[in-house]
């Protein structure tokens, strides 16, 4: 906040700083002590000129030499910018808290010359004028220290002058000058909200009705801590603190109305102050204020001279008060209607990401990061899941010791039988308050989601937000659960119809099972994501069956798309319009004709069930012309891959491997069942039990279970020698070089 001095001060300020400028013939200015000019520089030369404009695209341009330089109490020379030039800063202090300096210069010192050149040239080489300004600087005199020292009283007596003038502006009645204070805090707060600093400053420079004005406002602890002075030694009352009840401030602060005491020179409650240093007050003025979320601040006004006429000065201190809790109020609201936007941007986001999930544990760690990146800065966060619905938990700013004993303390106090429907505040013992806002779907408890805060107003505050996430993951869950079904539903209905293709036609089964293989391996090498990959990947296993059979029963709906894209293909040729088939369908048609080419076609076609077609693997050559030339160098280029990694040798797949004749005795030997040579092919081509599961559709724990067989009927102990035994019996038998 500016000073405010009256346009016909300004006039005479002006009128004598210019002429001082005109017997210097330096540049002179004057600024309050937060650095803004309060006077029209007094400039002479281009010099003085280009280097003011550039001072004035900062804001603020003398604050940072203020904040090293400190309080000064005398004319000081300085030398901050290039060695060797000097600039002189006067401080005016009027006797009434306001301190103002007068700023003048640059002075070369005698003998620095060359040294002033290159540090200039050093910081101003790409200055648009620098060779205007550096022969400017090459004509200033040089001046002797003794010369420089009587410019500095010049300017010493310059200030004196500055400072009764504005000693005499105080001279004017109390009410005129405390009204243009109250005026001027209004105006201020139209246009945005007081700065507690700036208001003391104008308070201790104009009213000149205490020695010393201060702010303190109350800590989370409930205690009060100064945390801003203005005035006469200020800086000595900064950052103390005091309690509730305890001395005048204490006493004050328990009651709504002001307190004011005379003559406390003789109270023992004055040591609050001269414990500090600070010099015994004569007379105190407390004004409790409210000013957010239930908080209270204290102004004060201290005197140390002869004691004051009360009514000359409470009406206005109490209205500084009341505009300064007002302010302060205001700006909470304010950084609250912000918090709150952006919390509401976070919940908009949320709502986009969480039903996208496809499990618990990908939704607790969104969870996690959605809570942590809220604008109101929780200070932990645990995301539970109960045990049916996986049992598990994702915590962020805890311990492991505090998340066992909370999750234990969570089951506990939570089950399907007995939860609460809306969230509760819960005090966990550890300095935090815990939201808990549970998780329900479908009516049926699922979990909680706990937010910690350091405070339970944080809690309450937040409750309405964290509950809304809390019903957007409740939502995911269900949504989570119900895939999971479908696609339980799913690889059960695929289970069947695989079983059936197996008994009805084995070459078609084999087939698609190959086809299957390839088809995933070539969505890698193209680089399509992994969901893509295993689309194709299912797409070959029901491509021997027809589309409508399979549409009525509403599983596998992306797949069933891809299948009807290749179905599309063979009709291009006779279309003008044709419509855009996807890449995956592309690959997929060129992977389903690769394949049918190296059928068995007197088996195929002896197929004429209902659900049955293999039409899709013996697609016209003309179909495959209708896809295009970048998925068809692609799946060249990958066929090149496969053989250049068996160069010179007869491939020999897992599958042909099964088939082989050499097989076929061992096999009714070993006694392996259609289930268990599905898993053997697998074996074979190195999948993991994971992957096997995937492929066949079934438990990881019913693949342990069919290897467990299968061990035991070739009489072998891992997967390694099943490989080797098979290969030996072909080996022997028909001396295949693989």
């Amino acid at each position: 906040m500016k000073a405010v001095i009256p346009d016909s001060l300004m006039g005479e300020i002006q009128e004598l700083q210019d002429t001082f400028g005109s017997v210097t013939s330096q540049a002179i200015v004057l600024t309050d002590q937060a650095g803004n000019i309060v006077t029209r520089p007094t400039l002479y030369g281009i010099f003085y000129q280009k280097m003011f404009n550039s001072l004035q695209e900062t804001r603020r341009p003398f604050e940072p030499a203020l904040l090293r330089l400190g309080p000064l109490s005398h004319p000081a020379v300085l030398e901050e910018w290039v060695p060797g030039l000097k600039y002189v800063v006067s401080p005016l202090v009027p006797d009434y808290g306001q301190t103002y300096y007068l700023w003048s210069g640059l002075y070369m010192e005698e003998g620095t010359r060359e040294l002033v050149l290159q540090g200039f040239e050093a910081k101003m080489r790409n200055h648009p004028q620098y060779d205007e300004l550096r022969a400017e600087l090459v004509a200033m005199p040089e001046l002797s220290r003794e010369s420089i020292g009587r410019v500095r009283g010049k300017l010493g007596v310059l200030g004196n002058i500055l400072s009764k003038l504005l000693a005499g502006y105080v001279l004017k009645p109390l009410a005129q000058r405390s009204g243009m204070v109250i005026s001027q805090l209004l105006s201020n707060l139209e246009e945005d909200f007081l700065k507690v600093e700036d208001v003391l400053q104008q308070m201790a420079g104009t009213f000149s009705g205490a020695d010393l004005y201060a702010f303190a406002i109350e800590d989370e602890a409930g205690g009060y801590k100064v945390k801003y002075s203005a005035g006469r030694e200020a800086n000595l009352l900064m950052n103390a603190k005091f309690q509730q009840g305890d001395g005048f401030m204490g006493q004050a602060v328990l009651g709504r109305e002001p307190r004011h005491w005379q003559g406390v020179a003789k109270d023992p409650r004055s040591f609050f102050f001269t414990q500090r240093g600070i010099t015994q007050p004569e007379y105190l003025s407390c004004y409790p204020v409210q000013i957010h979320s239930g908080k209270k601040a204290l102004l004060l006004a201290v005197g140390f001279g002869e004691i004051r006429q009360l009514q000359d000065h409470a009406q206005q201190e109490q209205m500084v008060a009341s505009l300064l809790g007002l302010s302060a109020r205001g700006e909470k609201l304010l950084q609250r209607e912000t918090l709150r936007n952006e919390a509401t941007l976070r919940l908009k986001e949320a709502a986009c990401l969480l039903p996208q999930t496809a499990s618990t544990q990908e939704l607790g760690m969104q969870l996690l990061d959605i809570i942590m990146g809220m604008p109101f800065y929780p200070s932990s966060v645990l995301v539970y899941f109960e045990k049916a619905t996986g049992g598990s938990h994702y915590a962020k700013g805890w311990s492991l010791e505090a998340v066992a004993h909370y999750v234990q303390d969570i089951e506990e106090r939570y089950s399907p039988q007995a939860f609460l429907s809306s969230a509760i505040i819960h005090e966990d013992g550890e300095e935090q308050v815990l939201l808990e806002c549970p998780l329900i779907a479908e009516k049926v408890f699922k979990g909680i989601l706990a937010v910690g805060f350091r405070r339970r107003s944080e809690a309450e505050e937040w409750l309405t937000f964290a509950s809304c996430l809390a019903s957007l993951a409740s939502t995911a869950i269900r949504l989570i659960e119900k895939d999971n079904k479908l696609m339980k539903q799913a690889g059960i209905f695929l289970g069947h119809t695989r079983d059936y293709l197996r008994s009805s036609n084995p070459e078609l089964q084999r087939l698609s099972q190959e086809a299957a293989s390839m088809a995933h391996e070539l969505a890698r090498y193209t680089g399509l994501p992994e969901r893509e990959a295993e689309q194709m990947k299912t797409a070959c296993l029901l491509a021997p069956f027809k589309l409508d059979a399979l549409l009525r029963y509403g599983f596998y709906q992306e797949e069933l798309l891809l299948l009807k894209q290749v179905d599309q293909l063979a009709s291009f040729y006779f279309e003008m319009d044709k419509p855009a088939v996807s890449l995956p369908a592309q690959l997929l048609a060129l992977v389903l004709l690769h394949t049918g080419k190296h059928a068995d076609k007197e088996q195929l076609a002896e197929s004429d069930l209902e659900w049955i077609d293999p039409s899709r693997y013996t697609l016209d050559d003309y179909a495959a012309g209708e896809i295009d030339s970048e998925p068809r160098s692609a799946f060249q280029s990958f066929l090149r891959s496969r053989s250049d990694s068996q160069a010179m040798k007869r491939t020999v797949s897992a599958v042909k491997l099964l088939n082989s004749a050499s097989l076929k005795t061992p096999k009714e030997e070993w006694g392996i069942s259609p289930r268990e040579e599905e898993v053997l092919e697998l074996i074979i081509l190195g999948k993991t039990n994971k992957d096997i599961a995937s492929a066949l559709f079934i438990s990881e724990h019913t693949v342990k279970n069919h290897l467990s067989r299968i061990f035991t009927k070739m009489n072998v102990t891992d997967r390694s020698q099943i490989i080797a035994l098979v290969y030996k019996r072909i080996l022997d038998s028909e001396r295949i070089e693989i």
